[in-house]
This record gives structure tokens, sequence and C-alpha cells, in this order.
């Protein structure tokens, strides 16, 4: 579903046993005017600034960094295309360690005719950082749409993976899934057809993948099937997970994944089921975040869900950031079988005043269960793992470090616009 553009943030710490080889970290933060700075996350000293594309001040979710310190901006784009789609920018931005370039984007649109329909091919290709660093992974959506009278008839997509070195070329083909033709009875074949969505881990493509076929629909999407994509000696192999991913938030490795299940509210209603955060471990799953139990909201229409998260590097931990969809002053109106309740509404809000908020808590993985919360850290934004036990967040627009034994704050003089800016690799 489309969350409202206002948003109360808190992060919620999960601590569990587990074991990852941890490694340093190094921090980027994207600053006016067009520039990335990177600092030590140690001492927080700058150590360089580069360059980049002015569209990735607006839109940083566009970009992406590994541990080397290559970068991709990658315009938004997805099928089936429009025509700001079209007008935009076809170029990828590449930073490829030391000197930055362009390469194409793979955006395409032709049109032909069928009879008396109209046939749309589309294609939209990007390329997806290597965690090694020596390669990129491309993705690929196509798609021949059939009109008639500017309305979709049916789409036939095609979804496809390769490989390349860093100037796109000696392409390698890695995967490719045909879905069967799919008809568009509402005239939007996005309504009612599947597309295919890949998530990569922040730190660039390793040895996995998740694709996800996805129904974008009208007013919030539907999960067909997902898959997980292993290589195994150079040769990269499927297999389907179910029930299939919604919102991959983080992963260490492939059978460890933390993933956000969002609410199912619609036309216009925000808080119509329970959000959850569930961490993956193989055949197991475990419930690491119950809205409706955390917070008892089930009558008014305001939803509390995990907007980002992250496993730390022994995995002894996770760390999510919850955002809710009103603000501490905004009226808040009853879900559409809610019963008024004014201890329930008042605990709500008193809930939004204190955010964003950092939150603990200890779980036992082989028994499933979690604890009640162990610390509470009014007004802080998470925004990753620096050790196993130091946590980079953002409070009142500064980056600082909380330390997760003495419970302690360093703070910084770097200011950020949001979390957002900011990138821990």
């Amino acid at each position: 579903m489309q969350r409202g553009r206002f948003a109360s943030i808190c992060c919620l710490i999960l601590l569990f046993s587990g074991s990852l080889t941890a490694q340093t970290k190094r921090l980027w933060v994207v600053r006016e005017p067009g520039e990335i700075t990177e600092y030590d996350p140690a001492t927080f000293a700058a150590k360089q600034t580069l360059k980049l594309p002015p569209e990735a001040i607006e839109t940083p979710q566009g970009l992406s960094i590994n541990h080397l310190g290559q970068m991709l901006f990658v315009p938004a784009g997805s099928l089936p295309l429009d025509e700001s789609d079209l007008a935009g920018n076809r170029k990828v931005w590449f930073w490829d360690g030391h000197a930055a370039t362009t390469l194409p984007r793979g955006l395409a649109r032709t049109t032909g005719t069928t009879g008396s329909n109209l046939a749309i091919d589309e294609s939209v290709a990007a390329p997806s950082l290597s965690a090694e660093g020596s390669r990129l992974y491309w993705f690929s959506n196509q798609a021949r749409r059939l009109q008639r009278g500017g309305v979709d008839l049916s789409t036939k997509n095609t979804w496809s993976a390769w490989q390349t070195d860093l100037a796109g070329a000696n392409r390698q083909d890695l995967a490719t899934v045909s879905l069967p033709e799919c008809s568009c009875p509402t005239g939007g074949c996005e309504e009612t057809c599947p597309y295919s969505q890949v998530w990569v881990p922040e730190e660039g493509v390793g040895n996995f993948f998740l694709l996800t076929q996805c129904i974008t629909g009208k007013d919030q999407p539907t999960y067909q099937s997902s898959f997980l994509y292993r290589e195994n000696s150079g040769k990269w192999d499927a297999t389907e997970v179910t029930p299939p991913f919604r919102r991959v938030l983080d992963a260490a490795g492939a059978d460890t994944i933390l993933e956000a299940v969002p609410d199912t509210g619609c036309c216009g209603w925000t808080n119509l089921s329970d959000d959850q955060t569930l961490l993956r471990l193989g055949p197991r799953t475990l419930t690491v975040y119950d809205e409706r139990a955390e917070y008892k909201n089930p009558d008014y229409d305001v939803s509390f869900y995990t907007d980002n998260g992250g496993l730390s590097p022994d995995l002894d931990a996770v760390a999510f950031t919850i955002v809710a969809t009103a603000g501490p002053n905004q009226p808040i109106q009853l879900a559409p079988q809610g019963q008024a309740d004014p201890q329930e509404s008042e605990h709500i809000r008193k809930s939004l005043l204190d955010l964003p908020a950092m939150e603990l808590r200890t779980v036992d993985i082989n028994n499933g269960e979690a604890s009640h919360p162990t610390q509470f850290l009014p007004h802080a934004t998470f925004v990753g793992w620096i050790t196993e036990k130091e946590i980079l967040m953002v409070a009142d627009h500064l980056l600082m470090i909380y330390k997760v034994n003495d419970k302690t704050r360093r703070k910084s003089d770097i200011r950020v616009e949001d979390a957002a800016h900011v990138f821990l690799r």
C-alpha cells in the first residue's frame, strides 16, 4: 500500500544468538551541493569527497554503494513505462572506485500493430553492484503489451539476469523467466498482471539474490511467488520460497532473511491488518515484531510498521526503524470496524509523542520467543551496525553512535537530512 508523506519513526532492536565475522565498515553521507563524503565511522573524521549526479541528492534511494566504495546511481523506472520514464535520463552513473562513467540504462519502447491492436514492446534493465567489485549484475523486465483505443488488453512479461564486466561488456546470461500471457480486464496491466522485482543485499550481489513476482495493483500490491537464486560453481539455481517475500529488509546469507509484512490497508485506510516483521531462518520463521501486540491499535486508523532493518555483524542482534502513518498532533479516525476506546486512543497518542525511538529486545531462537523491551531510547532513527555492539543512528539530524553494552551515545557534528542519505557498508 502507499503510505502517507508524513511518518513518525522509532527503532526496534532484537537480540538473538548467532555468528558472523565482522569487517570494518565504511561510512558515506550524501550532502549538498551534489557531493558524497566518506567519514571514518570510529572518529567521524572526513576522508574523501566525490561529486554525485544532482538527482542522487533528491532521490538517494537510487544510489547503491558496496564496501569497496564503488557506486551506482540508477534513475527510477519500471514497467509499464510512462512518459516521465521515457523523458528521463537514460544513463546510469557509475563510480568504479577510481573514476566516474555512465552506462546505458537499458530502457526502450517501440510500437507496431498486430491486427487491429497496438503492440507495445518495452524493456527496462538496470545494473547492480557486485560485492567483490569485478563485475556488474543486470536485471531486466521486458513486456509485449497489446492495446486498443488506449486501453490495455494483455501483456507477455519476461525477466532476465546477466553479468558483465565493469564497462558493461562481455555479457554472460544467468537466468530467464517467461511468464504466461496475462489479460488486463481493468484496462491497466499493472493492476492485474505480475512483474518481477529483484532484491539484492546492500553490499551488492555475492552468491545470492531474491526474485519476487508481484502485481502492483490499483490500491496495494499482491505478492504471487518468490525465488531464491543461489550461485553454485558458477551456475545460478532457483528455489521457490513460500510464502512469497513481501518487503525484504536485510539478509545475512541466503538462509537468514529479515522481512516486513505490510498492512493490507487500501482505499484511504492505513490500518486494516497487523504489520509484522519476520526473521526467516531456512525452513523456520520467527515473528520479531508484531504491531498489534506492541501498540494495541486495532480500533484506530494509524499503523506502526518497520521501514528498514538490519542484522548485526555477528547475528546477535537485529535493528528496525518503525514508522507510523500519523503524527502526534494529527487527528486519528476510527478504523473501518473500530470501536471508540479512550484508553487505546490515549496509548496511541502517547506512543506517537515518543517517536522516533530505539528499542531493544532479546530472543531465544531455539524456542522462537522474544522478550519484552529491555532498552528504550526516544527520538532516534536506525542507520546500521558499525560493530557487533555499536549502532549508527540519526537523532536531531545528527549522526551518532549508540553503544549497546553501556547504553551511551557519542554525537558527531555531521548533519544529515535523514537516514536515507547515509550509507554504512
